[in-house]
C-alpha cells in the first residue's frame, strides 16, 4: 500500500490479530467482522433452553438499534430477559462493542464492508481442494482442478438457464425481447 496503513481493518476476533493490528498500526480503525460474532451465537448459546428464541432476539438487538442509547437500552433489556448476566462471552461482547456493533462504526467510511464472509466463502471453495499441509506442486495442480470444476458448475447453470423461460411481467414487446 505504499508504506502506508490502511485507514481500517476488518478482523475475526483473534486476540492476536487484534494485539499485532495495535503495535504495527495504531491509528487505523479495527472492527471485527459481524458474520463471525453472529455465526457463534448457536454454539455459544446452545446450553439455553430457548437459545432459537434468544439468537433470533440478539440478532434483532445488533441489527435494529439505530442509536447507541437504544442498542444499550436494548441490549440490557434482552440480557434481563433471557437471564444471561452471568454469560461471559456476551459480556465481553457488550464491552467490544465499539468494534462490532453497526451504530458504533457509522462514524467510519466502511464502503458497505462488515463482514469477511466474501472471504470466507472463497477459503471454503478452496479448502474443497486443498489443505494447509499441501505443496506449492499439489497446489498448482488442484488450482487447475478448482478452475475446471468451477467452469463446469458455470457451464452446467449456463444450460440450465438457457433453458429456462421467464414469463413476462408486462406486454411490452422489448420485454419479450429480452
Amino acid at each position: 500500500m505504499g508504506g502506508k496503513a490502511p485507514k481500517g481493518n476488518l478482523t475475526d476476533q483473534c486476540a492476536s490479530i487484534q494485539r499485532a493490528i495495535e503495535l504495527c498500526m495504531p491509528t487505523i480503525s479495527h472492527r471485527w467482522c459481524i458474520w463471525h460474532i453472529m455465526k457463534k451465537i448457536p454454539n455459544k448459546l446452545n446450553s439455553y433452553k430457548w437459545h432459537d428464541e434468544i439468537n433470533q432476539e440478539m440478532s434483532h438487538v445488533v441489527w435494529n438499534s439505530y442509536t447507541k442509547d437504544a442498542f444499550d437500552r436494548n441490549w440490557n433489556d434482552f440480557i434481563t430477559k433471557w437471564g444471561l448476566k452471568g454469560n461471559k462471552w456476551l459480556s465481553e461482547l457488550y464491552e467490544d462493542q465499539h468494534i462490532w456493533i453497526p451504530i458504533y462504526l457509522d462514524h467510519h467510511f466502511w464502503t458497505g464492508m462488515r463482514s469477511t464472509q466474501r472471504s470466507e466463502s472463497m477459503h471454503s471453495f478452496f479448502n474443497k481442494f486443498i489443505t494447509r499441509n499441501s505443496s506449492l506442486r499439489q497446489f498448482v495442480k488442484q488450482y487447475d482442478n478448482c478452475l475446471a470444476s468451477r467452469e463446469l458448475t458455470e457451464r452446467e447453470f449456463d444450460v440450465a438457464d438457457f433453458h429456462t423461460v421467464i414469463p413476462c411481467a408486462t406486454k411490452s414487446a422489448i420485454e419479450a425481447q429480452f
